[in-house]
């Protein structure tokens, strides 16, 4: 489907995983948005229109002037159609009242989705393979035929190494700014973060292929822009919405596994008791509670599991999960643009928080730490926190690694932690302390 465009695969990797139920395939889109500092572009049928609106805001404008109505009975179908993008961390910076980073200009693009018509849709619980059409709409001719092909299969490319681009004495350096003002009372956590790059020439869906098997996650995704391709293998949910339901699953608290069955529930139960990893957790529950609050009817937001132990293929996190119910007229995209950028990787307070990420990172983020998200006309969507994701764009191929950091964090400790969470996306990039 590529040569059609904007091709997405979000992939539902680790199909065990409770939430890894759904892959979706999609290319094409009849619309395109893009935003940065300066507004929001609308490209439709050879016509450019312009917004000054927020970008979520026309989104949800768009969806609603579509005005597709659910056929009776399809109320629990799957993804058939709507929009699909990524938000770049540098998206929130307008929501939480910050403006435009030093690192880029008001050119850099901070946000693009498009609105797709058709979607493939693999249910690994039913185990079926379908295509669906938006009411109204039509898949590209020849797209069955096409499909009922034999194809090539994607040959998984070779990692390339990425060096890390910061030392770990300039890492320190940061890590030593952020207690000072965790002790001057500015702030309770920091999400901070280091880069990673090399060069690379390589296929992205290749690179993608490659990901996706030594790093299976429940919201894997694959999407390519004129600006480059976004290649995630996150394991974490910023934001699910459908019937008037809202929720959200952070992630703070990591520990590598081991190969060793003994040693890897050791680590696990470290983990699970941990009181440095729960209180992290458990700021960033708060701060969530708060974000859910701006879109939620007062009285409705639980948490109903809190420091759950969830395993992945490098790493055990601690995972929590909140839900509510979504105020009287108030949108999904809304919602989203209310929690975005997630809290679990910005720190708490989140506004203190980002410009202390802001003073201290050594680049800007990209679509790290923002959000690959979907969502229909009738309201369900659906957002990732791009966290263990790269950017392939220009021969370069990028990636970033980061955690969370309170009074107690140890630096050498949380070094290691950045480096276990991105250890198969770099190609055994060096750990060394």
């Amino acid at each position: 489907m590529r040569h059609l465009g904007h091709a997405v695969l979000l992939h539902s990797a680790d199909a065990d995983h409770p939430f890894g139920t759904l892959d979706v395939v999609t290319a094409g889109p009849r619309r395109i948005v893009e935003a940065t500092a300066r507004g929001v572009s609308v490209r439709e049928a050879n016509r450019v229109d312009h917004h000054c609106a927020p970008p979520f805001e026309v989104l949800q404008r768009l969806l609603e002037a579509d005005a597709i109505a659910m056929p009776p009975g399809d109320a629990d179908a799957p993804f058939s159609g709507g929009a699909v993008g990524i938000a770049s961390y540098d998206a929130g910076r307008a929501l939480v009242g910050l403006r435009a980073g030093s690192e880029s200009t008001g050119a850099a693009t901070t946000l693009v989705a498009g609105f797709y018509d058709w979607a493939i849709v693999t249910d690994h619980v039913a185990r079926t393979t379908a295509l669906h059409v938006l009411p109204g709409r039509s898949a590209p001719s020849g797209l069955i035929p096409r499909l009922c092909t034999d194809s090539p299969s994607v040959q998984p490319a070779a990692l390339p190494v990425l060096p890390c681009e910061v030392s770990f004495d300039e890492y320190a350096a940061a890590f030593n700014r952020v207690q000072a003002y965790i002790r001057a009372g500015d702030c309770y956590q920091v999400n901070l973060a280091v880069p990673f790059s090399g060069a690379c020439d390589a296929d992205p869906l290749e690179v993608y292929a490659a990901l996706a098997a030594r790093q299976p996650a429940p919201y894997g995704a694959f999407l390519e822009t004129r600006h480059g391709a976004v290649l995630s293998c996150s394991p974490e949910r910023l934001l699910h919405c459908e019937g008037g339901r809202v929720r959200t699953s952070p992630i703070k608290g990591t520990v590598a596994r081991s190969a060793d069955p003994d040693a890897d529930a050791r680590a696990q139960a470290r983990l699970a008791g941990s009181e440095k990893d729960r209180a992290e957790n458990l700021m960033i529950v708060d701060l969530l509670r708060n974000d859910l609050g701006r879109s939620c009817a007062p009285g409705t937001i639980e948490v109903p599991k809190l420091f759950e132990v969830q395993s992945f293929a490098e790493v055990h996190h601690l995972v929590s999960t909140i839900e509510g119910r979504l105020a009287a007229g108030v949108a999904p995209l809304e919602a989203l643009a209310h929690a975005f950028p997630g809290g679990s990787i910005t720190g708490a307070p989140k506004r203190r928080a980002m410009e202390i990420i802001d003073e201290l990172e050594w680049s800007g983020r990209g679509p790290y730490c923002g959000s690959v998200f979907r969502v229909d006309p009738w309201g369900r969507l659906d957002a990732s926190v791009t966290i263990r994701t790269l950017q392939l764009a220009g021969g370069v191929l990028r990636c970033w690694g980061g955690g969370g950091l309170v009074a107690d964090s140890d630096v050498q400790a949380e070094w290691r932690e950045i480096h276990a969470k991105v250890g198969n996306l770099v190609g055994g990039g060096s750990v060394a302390v």
